[in-house]
């Protein structure tokens, strides 16, 4: 993967904390910065896809059509009750 250098400007108890840690787990700061940053864009990622599936759910439509395929598939179902 290629690699990009760039200045960012961080609270110095964050500088401090991520050295730490940094010497701690003998990795480069770079390396665990850039771990920190991929895991906070897999986070708003993930927030941003559910929160698109909430909207989809909150339309009536969507809701009545899912709430009939779950009768449907229950019908079909030798169950007493489903989790849902």
């Amino acid at each position: 993967m290629a690699q990009s250098k760039i200045s960012v400007t961080v609270p110095e108890e964050i500088l401090n904390e991520i050295k730490e840690i940094s010497a701690i787990r003998k990795t480069k700061l770079s390396h665990l910065v850039a771990e920190a940053l991929a895991e906070k864009i897999r986070k708003i990622k993930g927030e941003a896809f559910i929160s698109r599936v909430n909207e989809v759910f909150e339309d009536p439509e969507v809701a009545a059509e899912q709430s009939k395929m779950a009768e449907d598939i229950a019908d079909n179902m030798n169950v007493q009750e489903l989790p849902w």
